[in-house]
Formats: C-alpha cells, sequence, structure tokens
C-alpha cells in the first residue's frame, strides 16, 4: 500500500477529480492508502474523530446552509462534486481520508469476531451496533467486505471512526483465544438459549456470515455454542447477520 505524501497538494484540479474518482474502487483505494467520506453528519464525526482527513470539498450552495470553518476546505463547482461523488445524489460535501494502521488486538474486555460478512450494509450496521452496546473492538477474518468500502462506511453513521476493527488470520485469533482460556460464543442455529446462558465480560462473540453461518473451519474454537430462539421453537432459518449481532450484544450488555 503506498502512503500519501505530506507534500501532496489537493488543489482541485483535473488530477485530482480524477484520483478522487478512482478511490470509488477498492483496489485503488488499497493502492493509496486512502477513502472517501460524503455527508453532512459523515463529515461532522470524521472531524471530531482523530483520523487523518487530508482535504475537504464542499459546493457553494451547500455553504449556504452549513458554515464550515475548516483551513483543508476547497470550494468545488457542482460539476466537479458529481464526479467526485459516488452518490446517485451528491450530498455536497466530501472528505479524503487516509486508512488508517491497524492496531493490536486487545486481549481484555468483549471482542466482537466477525467471520466472512460479504454484505456491506451489514458490517457497517454491526460496527454501529457494536459501539452502541460499548463493544471497544471488532475482529474481522481477512475474506469480510472491505472496511472503507463507501457502502459500510455510511451505513456505520460514524461509528468506524470511532470503533478498533482489525482484520486478521480470524483462526489463529481463535485458536490462540481459546488456548489462552478466553471463553469464545458462537452464533449458532444450534446451541444454547441465549437468554438462559451465563455469559462473561472477558469472551469474544462470533458472528458468521449472512448466507453460511461460522464456516466449518472456525466452529472447534467455538467453546459456548449460543442460539437466538425462535417463538415456535423451530431452527429452520437465521436471523440476517446484522440483527442477531444486535439481539446478541443487548443481552451480552443487560448481563
Amino acid at each position: 500500500m503506498s502512503t500519501p505524501r505530506s507534500n501532496l497538494k489537493w488543489s482541485l484540479n483535473k488530477a485530482t477529480v480524477k484520483l478522487i474518482q478512482s478511490l470509488k474502487q477498492q483496489k485503488f483505494r488499497k493502492e493509496h492508502g486512502l477513502f472517501v467520506v460524503e455527508g453532512r453528519k459523515m463529515v461532522e464525526e470524521l472531524l471530531q474523530s482523530n483520523m487523518e482527513t487530508l482535504c475537504l470539498f464542499a459546493t457553494e450552495r451547500f455553504l449556504l446552509d452549513y458554515e464550515i470553518d475548516d483551513e483543508r476546505l476547497e470550494i468545488a463547482t457542482e460539476i466537479q462534486m458529481e464526479q467526485m461523488s459516488g452518490q446517485d445524489t451528491p450530498p455536497g460535501i466530501l472528505a479524503v481520508v487516509k486508512v488508517p494502521q491497524q492496531g493490536e488486538i486487545s486481549d481484555k474486555g468483549l471482542v466482537l469476531a466477525l467471520d466472512g460478512i460479504a454484505n456491506p450494509g451489514n458490517l457497517g450496521t454491526i460496527i454501529r451496533t457494536a459501539e452502541w452496546f460499548g463493544i471497544k473492538q471488532i475482529v474481522c477474518s481477512n475474506d469480510c467486505v472491505e472496511l472503507w468500502n463507501p457502502k459500510v462506511i455510511q451505513a456505520t453513521m460514524g461509528s468506524v471512526f470511532r470503533m478498533p476493527i482489525t482484520y486478521t488470520d480470524l483462526e489463529g485469533f481463535l485458536k490462540a483465544s481459546k488456548a489462552s482460556g478466553r471463553a469464545i460464543y458462537g452464533a449458532l442455529l444450534e446451541g444454547e438459549n441465549l437468554f438462559r446462558k451465563e455469559k462473561s465480560s472477558e469472551g469474544i462473540i462470533v458472528i458468521g456470515s449472512e448466507s453460511h453461518g461460522i464456516r466449518p473451519a472456525v466452529l472447534p474454537f467455538i467453546t459456548h455454542p449460543i442460539t437466538i430462539p425462535r417463538a415456535d421453537g423451530s431452527v429452520t432459518e437465521s436471523l440476517n447477520a446484522s440483527m442477531a449481532a444486535g439481539i446478541i450484544l443487548a443481552v451480552f450488555a443487560m448481563k
């Protein structure tokens, strides 16, 4: 991954517009180590975070309604904003942000582990929900959808700027965690009733993919299989991954 040079000039010219356009694609986000944030609320959340915002563009029409005091701000024409925006209706403000370095995975507290989450909206919603219920860290398998996908970012409603999120070899992480004696809860169709299960504040909660649930290679590391019981007692279907995560995290938060 290339690192943006500190002396890179972010004047709004054709080259800059072209670069920001390219960030709509994952390969260019990875190549440049940059991602885009759009919308008033999202940019406000971004500017209050510790993430490194490299440049900020807004249209004159946007600035008629919202005052922004930031030395990085430059005016974009409506045409330029349409070219740079990844949304069907550009919100009028856009920031380019440096992808942060991954931090170390904490061995304390309750960690949420995601196994193969592929839907950007689901990942974003899970991140937002995890912050709401006090989760301090999320660990994603390497094949989860990219964190800096615009749909993921939008669905987090700003939580992505505050939540420590690490992509790693999930099997290796869980193997080491199990060896250290940590409780590892896995959301499965067949498991102990979530509402009756004794819960730890120092464990790991594993949520599987939308299509296949927790993959077979991960199952041996689950020490506490849990399930969300249906009202009629059947186990023929599973909940959406983000819905399941929300219910489980709410129950753990109330323990």
